[in-house]
């Protein structure tokens, strides 16, 4: 049986389990409480293949308990009797078809189980005594040792089945007055019911292991995803800004390229310098100047919302923004509003020739491309839309 493991446990807390509650074939409340429906669910799927199983091994018991019973009230009788284990057999696997039942399957396994050897227990009092029949003790110890090893169901519900089984069809047969013969019933209930124990304790066991083992499969599969995703992260973003780096943006840029080339639609791009960024270092310090870095990389990343478009940094203090299917016309009205975010966050500089606040230079380009084109020419006509708004006084933007 494969359990999936689960992801709501620590890797000390499922090493410890292993090392210490596995002797019980019990977790913690909280732990069997998420063991025991996935344990259901796994153990009704695979008693739709051995329940067909069990009845050929019944089918079987059958046909040679019938050729030794003489004809007459006894065959009749232990035909009456012992047909309700094959019934109880084919309800328990039809049952095992409906998933919903599936929370159930203890219950019905349980239940079918303890009549099953309460019935079996019964026909060798009523008829094997008479007939010393070894067969019909066959088929107790089949009924015990099928109920512990191939039902199943786990340790203490197996455990409960057998031996309230038992149970059952000692005090009917005790209510009729039959004959129990302990000797042989202890060589094949008894021994058999120990002999299943034992063995439903270690699959029991065994599967407890095999969860907690996909739990930590499952902790280190986080774990590496994790890692993955920080390392992608890392190869993919500024570390001060959180942007785009220049890897992840040429990939985009190259991505929408095509794209826009492919379909005949517009690409742009804003090249953005923050002005006399090198004055405020030297004035404020460069830790002044990281904190400045990252509050305009907030404002661009959430002009940057919409899908396709990147806010990328360039290297220093400049930075590029991607905006596929925007036209020239719709990148204008962006870059003037850009400008008055970044004024808008009244970063204190002192040592800026044109204003007491932390400003920006914009360089836009827009294109339709064609197979001529080329991605550095497009951004170098943006950088020098840059250098034109620069040299004309800065704080505004240009277009290419």
């Amino acid at each position: 049986m494969k359990l999936k493991g689960s992801k709501l446990l620590h890797r000390d807390e499922i090493e410890g389990l292993i090392k210490t509650r596995l002797n019980k074939v019990y977790f913690t409340p909280n732990l069997e409480s998420i063991y025991q429906p996935l344990y259901r669910d796994e153990a009704a799927k695979e008693f739709r293949f051995r329940g067909i199983i069990i009845f050929l091994l019944y089918a079987l018991l059958c046909s040679g308990i019938y050729q030794v019973i003489p004809a007459g009230h006894d065959a009749v009788l232990w035909i009456s009797l012992y047909i309700w284990v094959g019934i109880i057999i084919l309800s328990a696997w039809v049952l095992s078809f409906v998933p919903r039942l599936n929370p159930y399957f203890d219950a019905y396994t349980c239940l079918g189980s303890m009549c099953a050897v309460a019935i079996t227990f019964i026909i060798i009092t009523m008829i094997g005594n008479y007939h010393n029949d070894a067969l019909l003790h066959a088929a107790m110890m089949y009924a015990v040792v099928i109920i512990y090893a191939f039902v199943g169901m786990r340790f203490y519900t197996a455990v409960v089945a057998g031996w309230c089984g038992g149970l059952i069809g000692y005090i009917i047969t005790k209510a009729f007055d039959f004959q129990i013969d302990w000797t042989f019933l202890n060589r094949t209930y008894t021994y058999s019911s120990f002999l299943g124990m034992a063995i439903a304790y270690v699959i029991d066991r065994q599967h407890r292991e095999n969860f907690l083992q996909n739990c930590i499969i499952e902790l280190h599969q986080n774990e590496m995803q994790k890692q993955s995703e920080q390392l992608k992260k890392m190869t993919e973003h500024d570390p001060l800004t959180g942007l785009a780096n220049r890897r992840q943006l040429s990939e985009a840029l190259e991505q929408q390229w095509r794209y826009a080339l492919r379909h005949q639609q517009p690409l742009s791009i804003m090249m953005i310098d923050i002005d006399f960024f090198k004055n405020y270092n030297d004035h404020l310090g460069h830790q002044a100047g990281d904190i400045c870095l990252t509050q305009i990389a907030e404002v661009l990343s959430q002009i940057t919302n919409r899908s396709g478009e990147l806010a990328a940094r360039y290297g220093g203090e400049e930075f590029l923004l991607l905006f596929p299917m925007l036209t020239e016309a719709e990148i204008k009205p962006l870059a003037a509003d850009l400008l008055h975010r970044i004024q808008s966050l009244e970063l204190p500089h002192p040592a800026s020739h044109i204003s007491k606040f932390v400003t920006i230079s914009i360089g836009t380009a827009t294109i339709i491309p064609s197979e001529s084109d080329q991605i550095q020419k497009f951004i170098l006509a943006a950088d020098q839309a840059l250098y034109l708004a620069k040299g004309s006084g800065r704080n505004q933007y240009r277009l290419a």
